[in-house]
């Protein structure tokens, strides 16, 4: 059942990118043309093209695309760029070009596919005055706001996702660092360790007319200090499924301080707890959506602990489980882990009885057409619980609406509902305003995380299922920056 969870979570994300994206079409079409070539210069790197084909700088993972339009009509571009697997099937054959690997699902929108057509067809690539691409920098420690010097860099190229060679330099004086001379047809991943930790920026292209890129490289004293530690927000929905319960939790951490916390307590094999997670003993199909590397997660007697270390600054993770439902009444109940501002708690309303301690509310609240029944809490401290109780045998026809789940998960994920955590009849909780600075940064890096998802799917690191659920919570994040860029 979360299967499907997750595929309407993607489905609303897709029309919800649908409309904004329609939106924007055609304001730029209603401009003048530079701005259509602008927007498909945009998308084409945002949909992660630039990370297979070059324009005019020789083959890469895929064709070059330069002067594509004497080997693909418009229209045949258009299905190239929105479903390549469609031009595989008619034609039979996989790959069309020997000596390149497939192309794969891209899922890209109709009118961005139109987009990028027409900027491919009518793309003035002027010749290179260089050899190669430049990717320059700075090694700055944040915590002592001083440059670091001396400091092994060291530069990784790729074709796909093999690794095809590295360079090693060292930071200069004033922590700054310079390769040149870097081949067109080639990602490239920058990398450090400093104090024991290492520091990676994600794979990097050279897009198209780009010879240089900027990459600065911040690096933090450790701390193992978790008094910095808080929850700004967190979300807990619960779901009636046929199989029992569905269960969504979303946290949004604060990391306070200018280091980055390290944790302090021994968990086994070496490794230090930073965040613990709060979960039912008999949690089942766990799934960590977004801000949590399973790799690094370690399963407790009180739920599960990350062990990456963190960053200062906020941290969003989201993940997911179901529960059986008992015969008579099913208790669900969730440890406050750390100080906490806001909590919300959302319970799909059917023919049970819901008791909930801890929080306060209960009232009826409809979201996209589906009433749930709501909780809040405020200032909640380490050691407080939350102690769900649902009682009932529940029939069919209470199932909450697939498609009302899915929307409203995706409204939690992409932090659309947030101002809907409050008390009694008070105003909705003001969310901290951000500057356009900071969105815009936010978004590129979350083009960023996907391109380097999409490494991993097609590596053969990630199964499809996951690379499906994890990439659709991403996409539904760049729809809520989207919408707040566009305020």
């Amino acid at each position: 059942m979360l299967n499907r969870y997750n595929e309407i979570i993607f489905t609303a994300v897709l029309v919800l990118l649908h409309i904004i994206f329609a939106a924007d079409y055609s304001a730029a079409q209603q401009q003048n043309p530079h701005d259509m070539d602008n927007l498909g210069k945009d998308l084409f790197i945002e949909n992660r093209c630039v990370r297979c084909h070059t324009i005019g700088r020789g083959r890469f993972v895929g064709p070059d695309l330069k002067n594509v339009g004497d080997r693909y009509s418009r229209e045949e571009l258009i299905q190239w760029i929105e479903n390549p697997q469609a031009v595989y099937q008619t034609l039979g054959k996989m790959p069309v070009n020997e000596g390149y690997p497939p192309m794969p699902p891209m899922e890209v929108h109709p009118m961005a596919a139109q987009a990028i057509a027409d900027y491919l067809l009518t793309v003035d690539i002027k010749p290179d005055t260089a050899k190669g691409g430049t990717i320059i920098g700075k090694v700055v420690n944040e915590t002592s706001k001083e440059a670091v010097s001396g400091v092994k860099i060291t530069l990784t190229s790729f074709l796909g996702d093999k690794d095809t060679g590295k360079t090693e330099i060292e930071s200069g004086p004033d922590g700054g660092y310079k390769f040149t001379d870097l081949p067109w047809d080639r990602s490239y991943a920058v990398t450090i360790n400093y104090d024991d930790a290492e520091y990676s920026s994600d794979k990097m292209v050279f897009k198209p007319g780009e010879d240089t890129m900027t990459v600065d490289l911040p690096v933090y004293e450790p701390t193992t200090s978790p008094e910095g530690i808080s929850i700004t927000e967190s979300h807990f929905i619960i779901q009636a499924t046929e199989e029992g319960f569905s269960v969504a939790d979303l946290t949004v951490f604060d990391i306070a301080g200018d280091r980055m916390y390290v944790g302090s307590t021994e968990i086994g094999d070496g490794k230090r707890e930073t965040l613990r997670f709060s979960v039912p003993e008999d949690a089942s199909n766990v799934n960590f959506i977004h801000g949590l590397d399973p790799a690094s997660v370690v399963r407790t007697k009180e739920g599960f602990s990350d062990t990456a270390s963190v960053l200062p600054g906020p941290k969003r993770v989201v993940f997911a489980y179901g529960l059986p439902r008992d015969s008579k009444e099913t208790v669900i109940e969730k440890t406050i882990e750390y100080p906490t501002a806001t909590l919300l708690l959302l319970v799909s309303e059917t023919s049970d009885e819901v008791k909930v301690d801890g929080l306060q509310g209960g009232d009826t609240v409809q979201i996209e057409n589906e009433n749930f029944l709501r909780w809040t809490g405020t200032n909640l401290k380490p050691g407080d619980t939350i102690k769900v109780t649902i009682t009932g045998e529940i029939v069919y026809s209470d199932y909450v609406k697939w498609g009302a789940v899915g929307i409203l998960a995706l409204l939690v994920i992409a932090g659309i509902i947030y101002s809907s955590t409050r008390g009694g009849g008070g105003e909705p909780a003001k969310r901290k305003p951000e500057s356009r600075e900071t969105l815009m940064d936010r978004r590129s890096t979350l083009i960023k995380e996907i391109a380097a998802l999409d490494d991993s799917f097609e590596s053969g690191h990630i199964d499809e299922k996951r690379y499906r659920e994890i990439r659709g919570s991403k996409k539904d994040e760049l729809v809520e920056l989207t919408r707040r860029l566009r305020m």
